[in-house]
């Protein structure tokens, strides 16, 4: 068997009758066609769902270069981009999880209605018939803020009375006579004595809005400073994973995914975190324990129509843009070594063409070799 010319033809041997191989002469009438035994390689394959590997395999006798018979099944070579990913099992939820303490003593008189979000300026729960509010910001209330004090507490204060409409005051650290006015008109507004302080226990700061998630101290329960009184979430969705270890190289902060709802609707999410931390769930039946780290994931899209589920994740393993692709199926194992494709021409006759193979996905292989280019029409097995 001699290697593929120039122009990419692979001569083929012909047969004797009595399977024993006759050497081919190296010329031919012009008048006399030639046919050849193709054999669709059998080709390890990284598919798109799951990183499941797959084989595709078959034997046929197709056209060679030179033969006026068409082949029956074609397919085009593509330029696009081909991603590889792995699905694996996620939960759809809410970003976050907050335990609300509660730091005035009381009877619990007011709670918000579970699922429910509470805002800025916004009763999160009540004591003794008087609202504790939800205020925005990273640090925790700890004290009281009166006239004189300083500190990342006064600021966030500041900085949410100005967002609510109170004015007159430099939003800084420091709470001042300006600042305490403003917190005046703002206790006026709530029901509260109008005192200018802003007593312990009274606010509860947190990033963002919260979804309430639990109750912990029911509406009539006492609560004492440092007892649960909630949980909440934020209002953003993300979907977590526990993700085998092996397959950590996969999950990488700001790496994209997409999301596969219940309902059969794939949205895109952003990968916001990887655990460091493993943790190891026992084995059932005999199999052995099973190692996993947390990612979370935010989703692009809004969803606000499903409240928990499970889903599933694509992780993206590999990618390769604006490259030429054929079907599996178009590969051929040539005689002497590597891979070719049968090009079609515009009179329907086939040439086989030497190829290079790069990446798999999805049914599809990237291709590099003279003459291919988008459009190009190959021949597949049927």
């Amino acid at each position: 068997m001699t290697a593929a010319t120039e122009s990419g033809t692979v001569p083929q041997s012909e047969e004797s009758g009595d399977g024993s191989p006759d050497a081919a002469p190296r010329h031919r009438p012009r008048g006399r066609r030639r046919r050849g035994h193709w054999i669709i390689a059998a080709v390890l394959v990284a598919a798109a769902v799951g990183g499941v590997y797959y084989a595709t395999c078959g034997t046929g006798t197709a056209p060679a270069a030179g033969s006026d018979k068409p082949t029956q099944h074609t397919d085009k070579v593509t330029r696009q981009t081909l991603i590889n990913s792995k699905q694996v099992d996620g939960t759809l939820g809410f970003k976050g999880s907050t335990s609300v303490m509660g730091r005035l003593a009381g009877t619990v008189t007011g709670q918000p209605g579970i699922g429910s979000t509470v805002s800025r300026g916004e009763q999160l729960y009540g004591v003794d018939g008087k609202p504790v509010v939800l205020l925005y910001g990273k640090s925790p209330a700890y004290r009281d803020m009166k006239s004189g004090d300083k500190g990342e507490d006064v600021r966030q204060l500041e900085e949410n009375l100005q967002a609510l409409g109170y004015r007159g005051f430099t939003p800084d650290s420091e709470f001042t006579d300006l600042t305490a006015q403003a917190v005046k008109r703002w206790q006026k507004a709530l029901g509260l004595l109008q005192t200018g302080k802003v007593e312990d226990g009274r606010v509860v700061f947190a990033s963002g809005p919260l979804r309430i998630g639990a109750h912990k101290a029911p509406v009539g329960s006492d609560v004492r400073p440092g007892g649960p009184v909630l949980t909440g979430t934020s209002s953003k969705r993300q979907v977590h994973v526990d993700l085998d270890i092996s397959d950590r190289s996969l999950a990488k902060k700001d790496g994209k995914t997409t999301v596969t709802l219940p309902d059969g609707k794939t949205v895109k999410g952003t990968i916001i975190s990887v655990g460091t931390t493993v943790k190891k769930t026992p084995g059932t039946d005999g199999a052995a324990d099973k190692s996993t780290i947390g990612v979370d994931i935010e989703l692009d899209d809004d969803v606000a129509d499903i409240t928990e589920a499970p889903v599933t994740v694509g992780l993206q393993s590999e990618k390769k843009e604006n490259v030429l692709t054929v079907p599996i199926t178009a590969l051929l194992a040539l005689r002497e070594g590597g891979y070719g494709v049968e090009v079609i021409g515009a009179d329907g006759k086939g040439t086989v063409s030497a190829v290079k193979l790069g990446m798999f996905a999805s049914g599809r292989v990237e291709v590099s070799g003279s003459g291919l280019t988008a459009g190009t029409r190959v021949g597949v097995a049927a």
